[in-house]
């Protein structure tokens, strides 16, 4: 006989020598005085028990004596990362300030745009937005407005908002500003020449677009969406004020789970009785940057997209763009490098030129940001506890000109993002979290 006992929060036990139908697999409660017989018989009667397994009598442990602990327990030991992990990260040239989202501590930190490690110790942040007031969750994209000195960030997972802080917030402070926004939200980015934010959405695999001080429940102006925009999970987003464009970065998987009109031939479809509205199987194309008009709306094409396996696209993340040499970097997360495209290059091809290697302590990158006043290409790791500076013009496997760490060197990371489940592989004697 086998018995799974199965915590649940929030799990109401009633007292008495009866359980209710419904309450399956009961763990017997100091309160509830049930006898081994009874317990069994519910056990039984609910398919909880294995009568080919059933040990031998007075196998079971006494639960009448049985103490079990409730309340706040404390864990016997935790798998955790105690530092900041850095995701998006924007430079303010103006102020010579360097912003970054970190999701592992629910947090914004900002920097001096020279501020560097000389050797393995932290860099003190010179502001940090965090704690419960500041209502942030998995804080993924940030962007700055610097004449208006206001700092934007949204949440991805269920955080479903956008939140502005003023650049002097510091501590566990409140948002001037809350913008409800779709659910997995990632990527953010301001175009000050139109007076709008564009908010890319993993799924259903959308750009949204709103106005630069929407507020609360404020609809968006127009959305980018549909079967002929070539998004598939979108995440990095840029709005391109000069040439006009809306740049953005797909991972390339497109989901069933909320189809876009005209998203498939009807003999492909089906519905969802509970929802009803079609649904179509998910499928995986390559990863892409496509470029769209920056007032562009609806099921509109791209007017350039860059795909193909020449392109060494590998899960995009943030993608930024220097409009004075006329280039667009991208942070490929799936081979830790940054890949620098011709702003108008479209189709399968190469990258200009590529960051990448042992030397560059490149790892798992989110977020990348040209400082072109300074000549300087930054980039998030979020696989360690660094932020990286390189010359705009670097290429290949070379060193940083300036390190950033916001932990003491050589700190491992766990990695979590979005850690949803957790199962033991008792074979390898190995926890696997997915994310």
């Amino acid at each position: 006989m086998r018995r799974v006992a199965i915590a649940l929060a929030g799990l109401m036990v009633l007292a008495g020598s009866r359980l209710p139908p419904t309450e399956l697999c009961p763990v017997p409660d100091a309160a509830l005085r049930l006898a081994e017989a009874q317990l069994l018989a519910v056990e039984r009667e609910n398919g909880c028990v294995d009568d080919a397994a059933e040990p031998a009598q007075g196998a079971w442990p006494d639960w009448q004596a049985a103490a079990l602990s409730g309340g706040d327990v404390p864990p016997t030991r935790t798998i955790a990362d105690p530092y900041p992990t850095l995701h998006s990260i924007v430079v303010d040239e103006r102020h010579d300030r360097v912003f970054v989202s970190d999701p592992n501590r629910h947090a914004l930190w900002s920097y001096e745009r020279l501020a560097g490690s000389r050797a393995d110790e932290a860099v003190t942040p010179r502001t940090s937005i965090r704690g419960p007031s500041t209502g942030m969750m998995f804080v993924a994209g940030v962007t700055v407005d610097p004449g208006a000195e206001e700092i934007f960030t949204v949440d991805n997972d269920i955080g479903d908002r956008m939140m502005v802080f003023p650049y002097d917030a510091d501590g566990n402070v409140k948002p001037k500003r809350v913008l409800s926004v779709p659910h997995r939200a990632w990527g953010i980015s301001i175009a000050r020449d139109r007076n709008e934010i564009a908010i890319s959405v993993e799924d259903p695999r959308e750009i949204v677009i709103y106005k630069r001080d929407a507020d609360g429940a404020d609809a968006p102006l127009r959305t980018i969406r549909g079967p002929h925009t070539g998004l598939g999970d979108p995440h990095g987003v840029f709005y391109d004020g000069i040439d006009r464009e809306l740049v953005v970065a797909n991972h390339g998987n497109v989901s069933g789970r909320q189809a876009s009109p005209g998203d498939a031939a009807p003999r492909q479809r089906r519905r969802d009785p509970a929802r009803d509205e079609p649904l179509v199987g998910g499928r995986f194309e390559s990863p892409s940057i496509t470029v769209y008009p920056s007032d562009a709306g609806g099921d509109v094409a791209p007017v350039r997209q860059i795909q193909g396996s020449r392109t060494g696209l590998n899960w995009p993340m943030a993608v930024d763009v220097d409009r004075d040499h006329g280039e667009v970097a991208v942070a490929n997360n799936g081979d830790s490098s940054i890949r620098i495209f011709r702003r108008t290059a479209t189709g399968n091809v190469p990258p200009l030129r590529v960051i990448k290697g042992e030397r560059t302590g490149i790892k798992g990158p989110m977020g990348v940001a040209f400082d072109v006043k300074h000549d300087e290409i930054w980039v998030a790791n979020y696989g360690d506890h660094t932020a990286l500076v390189f010359p705009r013009t670097a290429a290949g496997n070379v060193p940083p000109k300036r390190i950033l760490r916001n932990a003491p060197g050589r700190s491992p990371t766990v990695g979590f993002g979005n850690p949803g489940a957790v199962a033991y592989d008792s074979k390898r004697d190995e926890i696997l979290v997915p994310n």
